[in-house]
């Protein structure tokens, strides 16, 4: 997979078919694969490249996040766009509805402190972003700790050299925010759980194949997903392998080495998707960590 990461783009958006299919000429997989039981997928160097975990949230995990994701309906409501079809995140055709009302289709990001997009750049400093703004932000912050907990103690065991990174991320921003008195970002650092800087809340949308360019290759971001809805597959097109992503799994992998896609029509699905955003860690001084190792996980 090292290699693979060199041969991409800075930016590799995982949009271009025309530009997946010469990657695909030139690193095959070498076999096809559907796993439905727990696994660990690894490249011939023996680093992690996923961790595949069916039914691993219990129905209280499952329960918490429908009730956190209830109270981000206004914000998931108004999140839908209708302009450039190539802002397909948030782009009203990717949506379906709910059966039941019981779900509001949209995509939230969360953090208590990130740059807004486009101020990645020296001169910037992180904010807290705009759902977390305001009295209404207090509830959501609270209403997120428990999976915040769940997936950093899944990072703990997946990758302990990232989890400890994101955990000295945090305190160095809490310090930093205290230092210059930015109450409400040192608010919601206070009360954040995750070691991972933000998390998208996803619901009831459909996934084209797609990369994410801003996620460094050795690190991992998690997706779970809970609901009520038909069996679906995850698919890894580069690697050659496919997921049965049935409600209560948990995804771990870097998203900017994997081509994703999964399609989902109908039912009620929530996706959660943490990760860690390399130009925080870059601002505190946190160093970069290398690839996890097999042998190096206490599994």
């Amino acid at each position: 997979m090292v290699r693979y990461n060199d041969a991409l783009d800075k930016d590799e958006s995982g949009r271009s078919e025309t530009r997946e299919e010469v990657l695909l000429n030139k690193f095959p997989p070498e076999e096809e694969h559907l796993l439905t039981t727990p696994s660990v997928v690894i490249d011939s160097g023996g680093r992690i490249i996923v961790w595949y975990l069916p039914g691993a949230l219990t129905s209280m995990m499952m329960k918490d996040i429908h009730g956190a994701t209830h109270s981000m309906s206004g914000l998931l409501k108004h999140s839908i766009t209708s302009g450039k079809i190539s802002q397909w995140r948030t782009h009203r055709s990717n949506f379906y509805t709910s059966p039941d009302g019981m779900i509001t289709p949209g995509c939230i990001n969360i953090s208590p402190a990130w740059f807004q997009q486009g101020r990645e750049v020296h001169g910037f400093s992180p904010e807290v972003s705009a759902a977390l703004k305001g009295a209404a932000g207090h509830n959501i912050t609270a209403s997120l700790q428990r999976s915040g907990i769940v997936v950093s103690a899944a990072l703990r065991v997946m990758h302990p050299d990232l989890y400890w990174a994101g955990m000295e991320t945090q305190v160095r921003l809490g310090k930093w925010a205290a230092r210059y008195e930015l109450n409400e970002m040192h608010h919601h650092l206070q009360r954040w759980t995750s070691v991972f800087n933000v998390v998208s809340i996803i619901c009831n949308r459909r996934t084209p194949p797609h990369r994410d360019p801003k996620c460094r290759p050795a690190a991992f971001d998690i997706m779970t997903t809970a609901g009520v809805y038909r069996p679906v597959i995850m698919d890894f097109m580069n690697l050659g392998i496919k997921f049965l992503y049935d409600s209560g799994s948990i995804l771990a992998s870097s998203c900017r080495l994997v081509r994703h896609y999964m399609n989902v029509e109908e039912g009620n699905r929530i996706v959660t998707a943490w990760y860690m955003r390399d130009s925080i860690h870059n601002f505190v001084g946190t160093p970069s960590t290398e690839y996890a190792k097999y042998d190096c996980v206490d599994i």
